[in-house]
């Protein structure tokens, strides 16, 4: 569940852990109930942006940690990126598809043998990506880690988004194939729509601004060939 409701990276003590580690349980749970979910989300939806992100404060860390995956087709012109429509935002409500990385056990005040998986933002990304939208995916690279402190569209928690490249594990063919039939849809609530945009239109969706900015700033000067197909 992509950052609605409490998952963050770990700051606090004992108590708080198993504050957080009800929380989740009681999120999973609603996540299991498709109904449930759709009307919550409906209600979270209704918040004013200000409320929503005090709201995130009081459920979580400071901190929240996203896993976003940057679908880029080369293969065609214009290029063309996958956008998803989120169900829960009233502005900003189009953007990369991903997630929040979860609560991880352990108390950052104490001493620990444990460590976590090399790979644990990516599992994220894998995890998120097909929950949401039944799409798995490969030719993971880590793109850019953005560290964003004021999100307009859900004001009051940082974020530190990390930013993968990478492609449907079917092919973009495949995928755009399936979108065109409707044979892909998305399989959570939280998730409108999906479709194949070409870059050239951005301008035209209501882009969640740290995406917008990645997409229209940053991805031409990480991707050369996007800026010389724009001089061109």
């Amino acid at each position: 569940m992509a950052g609605r409701w409490c998952h963050r990276v770990p700051t606090c003590g004992p108590v708080e852990e198993r504050g957080t580690t009800v929380l989740s349980e009681m999120v999973r749970w609603i996540e299991r109930h498709p109904r449930v979910h759709k009307a919550l989300l409906a209600v979270w939806r209704a918040f004013p942006p200000r409320m929503a992100g005090f709201l995130k404060g009081l459920l979580g860390r400071s901190w929240l940690v996203g896993a976003v995956a940057v679908m880029l087709d080369e293969s065609v012109s214009p290029p063309e990126v996958l956008l998803v429509e989120h169900s829960y935002r009233q502005e900003g409500a189009w953007g990369l598809p991903g997630g929040s990385l979860d609560s991880i056990p352990g108390d950052p005040r104490s001493p620990s043998e444990g460590d976590s998986d090399d790979d644990v933002i990516e599992a994220t990304l894998r995890r998120e990506v097909w929950e949401e939208l039944g799409i798995d995916i490969t030719e993971i690279s880590l793109l850019r880690v953005d560290a964003v402190p004021y999100v307009p569209e859900e004001p009051g928690s940082y974020r530190l988004d990390f930013y993968y490249r990478c492609e449907p594990d079917q092919g973009f063919a495949d995928l755009r194939a399936a979108l065109e039939s409707e044979g892909l849809k998305p399989r959570s609530p939280e998730i409108r729509q999906l479709r194949m945009v070409p870059l050239a239109q951005l301008d035209h969706y209501d882009l969640y601004s740290p995406h917008a900015r990645l997409l229209r700033v940053h991805l031409p000067r990480l991707v050369p060939a996007l800026a010389e197909a724009g001089e061109g």
